[in-house]
């Protein structure tokens, strides 16, 4: 089954959900909100600065709606692919925010 991104009209949330194509649209899981399929990126090998822009701008998007773990692990995911010490300290800057929240 694929993974599908929706984001809630009512309140912007954007969450993903593995589902069938003919599923019905789920509620938003925050605030219970009607949400809209969001259309996700292509994965495909690209030249590494542009990569790393992009991994950089997917990351920052999972900071500012406040999904850290999602943001970790969305990091230790792409430092498979992409060998860059930047992806490293992103990842560590988050963590570290974790921990002090605990």
């Amino acid at each position: 089954m694929p993974i599908y991104e929706f984001g809630c009209k009512k309140c912007g949330y954007v969450f993903e959900k593995i589902q069938g194509m003919n599923d019905p649209q789920p509620l938003c899981p925050k605030c219970g909100g009607e949400t809209r399929r969001l259309i996700s990126p292509v994965a495909f090998k690209m030249a590494s600065d542009t990569a790393l822009k992009r991994v950089e701008k997917r990351f920052n998007d999972y900071v500012r709606w406040g999904k850290y773990k999602d943001a970790v692990r969305f990091a230790k995911k792409a430092s498979e692919y992409i060998k860059h010490d930047k992806i490293k300290k992103m990842q560590e800057r988050v963590e570290r925010k974790l921990e002090q929240s605990r």
